[in-house]
């Protein structure tokens, strides 16, 4: 899971509704959105499910909405402001840890860094994967250049 106070909206992917065995049917419908990927992606729809941080007796526990979107990111979910909100977060990005209120007192969520290095070691591969395939395939136009030489 991202943790992302810049993004409007909360992100789940496909392959995780699969596995929570919700049918697609159970979706509401929605509208195009942009400024996750270049251009407008399209949503499968919206689901509500409950989320719940920490553990047996200090916990709490919101009702978040996520628009499933089947996009090539390297996390399962992303948890944007809406979530935060809800959850009334306050969120330390030097040391990588959300805190909340909680029943019996403050609850502090420190980032897993195995995790984190492993999703950006794989956003690298895929970004220098894609640079080298664009440059392996030469444009069109330097295609036919060549050809009238």
């Amino acid at each position: 899971m991202l943790v992302d106070g810049g993004a409007g909206l909360n992100l789940i992917s496909p392959a995780v509704i699969s596995k929570l065995q919700i049918a697609e049917d159970e979706l509401k419908t929605t509208d195009m959105f942009q400024g996750v990927n270049p251009g407008r992606s399209h949503s499968k729809g919206k689901i509500t499910l409950s989320v719940t941080f920490a553990g047996e007796l200090n916990y709490q526990t919101e009702k978040i909405v996520f628009d499933v979107v089947d996009l090539p990111l390297p996390y399962n979910e992303i948890l944007g402001r809406p979530a935060l909100a809800k959850f009334m977060v306050a969120s330390h990005y030097a040391y990588n840890t959300l805190k909340m209120h909680g029943p019996v007192g403050v609850i502090t969520i420190p980032s897993d860094e195995k995790d984190a290095i492993i999703c950006m070691d794989k956003m690298y591969w895929d970004a220098v994967a894609a640079d080298a395939a664009a440059v392996a395939v030469p444009a069109k136009e330097d295609r036919g250049k060549k050809k009238g030489i």
